[in-house]
């Protein structure tokens, strides 16, 4: 019933939560399904209509679109330097932007100008492998970008242009939108993240509990899950086309403003009051109210990754042989 509702005109996502009132929560459990745009019954056709309820099952129809949230910046704002210096210390929060363009055509960069795609690098990873190398997490859509990337794809800084890693691995599949970035030898690091502090493991996202996000967009916002068992269609640009990803993370802000998320933040970590990863964000609503985040346990699976923690010798796992370094708890 999931993927009827999904065809059905105009829906883009199908979720289990509670049915609300304006904005308040009436303590009904219903299927939500969120719609581009709401239009009476009467001016849609039989067989496009949401349904009532389903098996039984109350539904509620909202206006919501979820969207990717990386940003665009013109290759003249956001230059590549070809300076050699060590860049600061990579740590969670940090910012990412692929050296490789925009490709002109893309509906991103349809007035003809070229565009450097710019996320977040949401945390620090280690290699499952015997031979570990560290790396740094993010989404698929920041650092792949479209169907022409391939591994060595270099990243960089997108303050300072400095080039500081290397497109390692990727997954964009029905559970996860990642990538991971191996950091470039002699590249300070951190497996803090900025504003959070420490990172100290991981674990599933409980509906009803708090959790914190540092991203380069926006910073550090806290918000509620509302669902883990969110299905959505999401569009990936027009060589990706639209995908489906399910049994997503679903968090609300906090407060309306700040927003939980927006541009820029596509590849934060979701992180809950013990410090645990419980996802990795890569949306929201375009007003930034309601994010999305794939599972932190899908996410380092399909990468085949672990989460780089405080115990974790940094000197060891990295590329560069570097001493362990400690981040501020702000960007």
């Amino acid at each position: 019933m999931e993927d009827q509702l999904l065809d059905l005109p105009g829906v883009v996502a199908v979720d289990i939560g509670e049915k609300r009132a304006g904005t308040r929560p009436t303590g009904e459990q219903v299927i939500v399904v969120s719609v581009r745009r709401k239009a009476q019954a009467e001016q849609l056709a039989t067989g496009a209509r949401v349904p009532t309820s389903v098996l039984g099952v109350p539904t509620d129809v909202i206006e919501e679109q979820p969207v990717v949230q990386h940003e665009h910046r013109p290759i003249r704002q956001a230059p590549i330097t070809g300076r050699r210096d060590t860049p600061r210390t990579v740590h969670g929060g940090h910012g990412i932007a692929p050296c490789r363009p925009v490709v002109p055509g893309d509906r991103a960069a349809a007035d003809g100008d070229e565009y450097r795609r710019v996320g977040t690098l949401g945390t620090l990873v280690v290699a499952s492998a015997s031979s570990p190398v560290m790396m740094g997490l993010t989404t698929f859509d920041v650092a792949c970008m479209d169907d022409a990337w391939a591994v060595g794809n270099r990243m960089s800084d997108p303050d300072t242009g400095r080039v500081y890693a290397e497109l390692a691995r990727a997954a964009l599949s029905g559970r996860a939108n990642a990538a991971a970035v191996a950091i470039d030898n002699g590249v300070g690091h951190s497996c803090a993240v900025a504003g959070l502090g420490a990172i100290t493991g991981q674990c599933g996202a409980h509906p009803g509990e708090t959790v914190h996000k540092s991203g380069y967009g926006t910073g550090v916002t806290t918000g509620t899950v509302t669902s883990i068992d969110t299905t959505l269609r999401i569009d990936h640009g027009d060589t990706l086309g639209v995908r489906v990803l399910r049994e997503q993370v679903r968090v609300s802000a906090a407060c309306r403003y700040p927003a939980f998320a927006g541009r820029g933040d596509a590849g934060a970590v979701l992180v809950d009051s013990e410090g645990r990863v419980v996802g990795l964000c890569f949306g929201s609503s375009p007003d930034g109210a309601t994010g999305f985040a794939c599972p932190i346990t899908d996410v380092l699976g399909e990468l085949d990754v672990e989460l780089c923690l405080s115990s974790h010798r940094l000197g060891d796992a990295s590329r560069g042989g570097n001493s362990p370094t400690t981040v501020p708890d702000s960007p």
